[in-house]
C-alpha cells in the first residue's frame, strides 16, 4: 500500500524496496548521470510507488549547500588524447574514461584544456611550449593503444609535470596510472558463465588487445575457467576485424557453449552465420556499455577510471611531486556484471 502524503517514505525505505544503496537513491531523485537511466527510472518509479513527493524548501537549501561547496578554482590541467581518433567520442571506452576525468576535475575546481598528441603538427617541443605558456602543470595521458606511444620522443617530456596514464598501465615509463583490472573482468566473466551453468566458456578476442594489456584478458579467463574438467578448458581464440570468418570458424569447430568477448562484431559475425543466441551459444562482452543493452558482459566503469587518474595527478600536484615516479601507484577498479539478453540465466 502506497504511503499518504503526510508519511513520506525515507531514503532507506525507498532504497530497501529498490534493493539499490541508499546513496544510489539520492542520486537517482537528483536525475545524476552517474546512475544508469534504466536504474534511474526504476527508482524513481519505486519513490513514486512508495508515495514519495520532492520538497521544494529542502531542494532549495540542498542546492544552496551545495554550491557552497564548490571548490574555486585550483588550475588547469592538460588532458592529453594518445589515440589516433581526434574525437574521443567516437570511441564508447574512451569517451567515458573523457567524461570521467572532466567530471572529476570540475568536481575538484581544475579546468581542462584538451590537446591530441598526434595532431600532424604536434611534437615534443610544440606541446612544452603550448602547456608552459598556459600554465599547466598536471598531465592526464588517456587513449594510449601503444606503450610506444607515449615513449617515442616524450619520454622525457612527461618527467616534468605531474602525470598520470588512464585506461590502461604503461609502468616502464614509471608513470601512475588508474585503469580497469582487467584480470578480473576477464576472470569474473568466466566465472559467471560457469555460475549460469555453461560448461565451455570460450574466449574471443584480438591478440593486439590482450598484447596491450599484457595478457590480463587471457590470464583472468584461464584462472576463471581452471576449476572446469581438462577437456572442457578451452584456450582462447584470437579475433581479427578484417577476417571474422576465421573466428566463427574456429568457434564453430570447438564448440563452445558460451563466448567471451570484448567485440560486439563477434556477436554480429555469429548472427551472420545464422547462430542463434542465447539459444544455440551464449556471449558476455568484457566492455558492456548502454549501446549495447542487447547483451550480458561486463561494465568496466571507465567514467570511475577517469575520475581515478584525475585523483592521482591532483595528488601529485598537492605534494608537489613531478616527473618519474619511483614506485609508481596503480589504481584498478573492478567491473560489475550486467544482465542480457545473450545469455541463458
Amino acid at each position: 500500500m502506497a504511503n499518504t502524503p503526510d508519511r513520506r517514505p525515507n531514503m532507506q525505505q525507498i532504497a530497501d524496496a529498490a534493493g539499490v544503496s541508499k546513496s544510489a537513491v539520492s542520486l537517482a531523485l537528483r536525475n545524476d548521470p552517474r546512475i544508469s537511466e534504466a536504474t534511474r527510472l526504476r527508482i524513481q518509479k519505486t519513490a513514486q510507488d512508495l508515495g514519495y513527493r520532492r520538497n521544494p524548501v529542502v531542494d532549495s537549501l540542498m542546492t544552496q549547500l551545495r554550491a557552497g561547496r564548490q571548490p574555486s578554482f585550483q588550475a588547469n590541467l592538460g588532458l592529453i588524447n594518445c589515440s589516433p581518433l581526434k574525437d574521443l567520442t567516437q570511441n564508447h571506452t574512451f569517451r567515458r574514461l573523457r567524461e570521467g576525468a572532466l567530471r572529476r576535475a570540475e568536481e575538484l575546481g581544475y579546468g581542462v584544456e584538451e590537446f591530441w598528441l598526434q595532431q600532424p603538427d604536434m611534437r615534443p617541443e610544440r606541446l612544452r611550449q603550448i602547456v608552459e605558456t598556459r600554465g599547466i602543470r598536471g598531465l592526464v595521458l588517456i587513449a594510449a593503444l601503444s606503450p610506444d606511444t607515449i615513449g617515442e620522443g616524450y619520454v622525457k617530456f612527461w618527467y616534468d609535470f605531474a602525470c598520470a596514464v588512464v585506461g590502461v598501465t604503461h609502468l616502464k615509463n614509471d608513470l601512475n596510472c588508474a585503469s580497469n583490472d582487467q584480470y578480473l573482468t576477464s576472470r569474473n566473466a568466466a566465472l559467471k558463465a560457469i555460475e549460469l551453468g555453461y560448461r565451455r566458456p570460450l574466449l574471443v578476442v584480438p591478440s593486439a588487445d590482450d598484447a596491450l594489456l599484457e595478457d590480463k584478458f587471457s590470464a583472468g579467463f584461464y584462472s576463471g575457467a581452471r576449476s572446469l574438467p581438462v577437456k572442457n578448458r578451452l584456450d582462447f581464440v584470437p579475433f581479427d576485424l578484417n577476417t571474422p570468418g576465421k573466428a566463427t570458424a574456429r568457434i564453430q569447430k570447438l564448440k563452445p557453449d558460451v563466448v567471451i568477448t570484448n567485440k560486439v562484431e563477434v556477436y554480429d559475425a555469429l548472427i551472420e552465420e545464422g547462430i542463434r543466441i542465447p539459444d544455440d551459444l551464449g556471449v558476455i562482452h568484457l566492455d558492456w556499455h548502454d549501446g549495447i543493452s542487447h547483451l550480458a558482459g561486463m561494465r568496466q566503469n571507465n567514467r570511475v577510471v577517469g575520475s581515478a587518474g584525475v585523483d592521482l595527478v591532483v595528488g601529485q600536484l598537492q605534494k608537489n611531486e613531478y616527473g618519474s615516479q619511483q614506485f609508481p601507484k596503480v589504481v584498478q577498479i573492478e567491473s560489475v556484471w550486467i544482465d542480457g539478453g545473450s545469455v541463458k540465466l
